[in-house]
């Protein structure tokens, strides 16, 4: 081997560690990032969709068909076939919602008679979060890539004061994820992608409460359980004519086991409550997603996507303890649920990319996100509504390797109502008005 062709062989052989190197640092930052945060549920139910800055400028339309970065891969596996080169993708999106409880009205009865339940409204129990990502497509062969996402799909969090009303059924609820998905694709020469793989995922929850006997004093409980599971995901994107894709994707349900425990604060275990390990099943729901783009000329893209997300996965979450949490309470103690029954809600979403230039590239779009919560069964934890989202965005191509994307959406949520009442606590009512801003950042890199 001549000394030329070595050194060039030598160089191309860095180039792909430090690349390496590039999307270990993004990847790891992103796990940690999500370890440390959790994200804020204010897509259906406690969906976080959030996983592209590119794809956040036009209300994530586009999310089944466009490759124009490695972040929109996540939903869509087939689209990993259609990238010509190796390319990584990171950013973060910050989440600003905002929840204000303009009315409400707890009445104590059982458990909690005595008790003070008369604050009848709340600032804002909603809290914003920093839901970090990480994207990478190799190029394996001429036809087969090799993809990874590391992002965090599920996330909710909601925090009320302890003189909050409807305290019995919900102060503290939070939940963590972190989904990989690894996933092999293939593209036929007919412009068709085919890819699958499998989604590994750790899910965390958290709910807390207060707790009463009867006697005017009250104290709080905390429930905590986590688990790792896996499902699977399979996608399609056919490039059905020069100008037009359509895409097709299925991501599975995952089942969870949840183990943990229930601890009672110091003022609950001076009423004779008692910390037990707990396990709980919850699974994450299954969805479907489809879509077609369309260019037209040079400049403009036109998108529109569906996603069907099956919810009735989320019906009633039982935990159960490891013996009685209060002996000096008549009737079996060693279970509590809480009572969901979710149902299907899709996500609609159209929107537009304009090529300005060969730098500049600018997005916006229109969303309709149904609710998979009933009337009858909106909770304190997550009062979930039908909502509208308007986005718009811009990329920027600093160089032929590197782009950067930068999308902003507002959200606008139907007012909801909540209705609870229970034999043992009481009852609580209350009306919800909520809005979201995020903003969303993304850095591309291709070779």
């Amino acid at each position: 081997m001549d000394l030329k062709r070595y050194k060039r062989l030598r160089e191309k052989q860095m180039s792909y560690f430090k690349k390496g190197c590039l999307w270990g640092a993004a990847s790891g930052t992103a796990l940690l990032c999500a370890l440390a945060s959790v994200g804020t549920a204010h897509a259906s139910g406690f969906q976080v969709r959030e996983t592209s800055g590119t794809l956040q400028g036009s209300s994530f339309a586009g999310m089944t068909t466009l490759s124009t970065d490695a972040s929109t891969a996540f939903y869509n596996p087939g689209t990993i076939g259609q990238y010509e080169e190796t390319t990584y993708s990171a950013g973060g999106s910050l989440i600003v919602p905002r929840s204000k409880m303009v009315s409400g009205k707890g009445t104590a009865s059982g458990l909690s008679t005595g008790i003070d339940l008369s604050r009848t409204d709340y600032g804002d129990m909603a809290v914003d979060a920093f839901v970090p990502n990480a994207h990478a497509v190799w190029k394996l062969t001429e036809n087969i890539n090799l993809g990874m996402s590391i992002t965090s799909p599920w996330g909710l969090v909601t925090d009320y004061e302890n003189d909050f009303a409807g305290r019995y059924f919900g102060t503290t609820s939070a939940i963590k994820s972190i989904n990989l998905k690894p996933v092999l694709a293939y593209r036929f020469d007919n412009g068709l992608s085919i890819g699958m793989g499998p989604q590994i995922q750790y899910f965390e929850a958290r709910f807390d409460k207060a707790v009463a006997r009867a006697t005017g004093v009250e104290g709080n409980s905390s429930v905590r359980g986590d688990d790792t599971a896996m499902g699977w995901q399979a996608g399609l994107n056919w490039q059905v004519l020069p100008e037009t894709r359509i895409g097709l994707a299925y991501n599975s349900s995952i089942k969870h086991t949840l183990k943990g425990k229930i601890d009672f604060d110091s003022a609950a275990e001076g009423l004779s409550y008692v910390d037990r390990d707990v396990t709980a099943k919850v699974e994450t729901p299954e969805a479907i997603a489809f879509g077609i783009s369309q260019k037209f000329g040079e400049k403009w893209t036109v998108m529109a996507d569906a996603q069907w997300t099956n919810w009735n996965s989320i019906d009633t979450l039982t935990f159960n303890f490891s013996g009685d949490t209060n002996t000096a309470i008549a009737g079996n103690q060693n279970s509590s649920s809480d009572t969901f029954k979710w149902g299907t809600g899709w996500f609609y979403s159209l929107g537009a990319q304009y090529q300005y230039d060969e730098n500049w590239r600018f997005s916006g779009g229109f969303a309709f996100d149904e609710t998979p919560v009933t009337d009858l069964h909106r909770s304190v934890r997550l009062p979930d509504s039908n909502r509208y989202w308007t986005s718009l965005g811009a990329s920027y191509k600093a160089a032929d390797w590197a782009e950067v994307s930068l999308g902003y959406t507002h959200i606008f949520a139907h007012t909801a109502d909540v209705n609870l009442s229970s034999t043992s606590v009481g009852s609580f009512s209350g009306k919800y008005e909520s809005e979201v801003d995020i903003i969303a950042l993304q850095a591309k890199f291709k070779f």
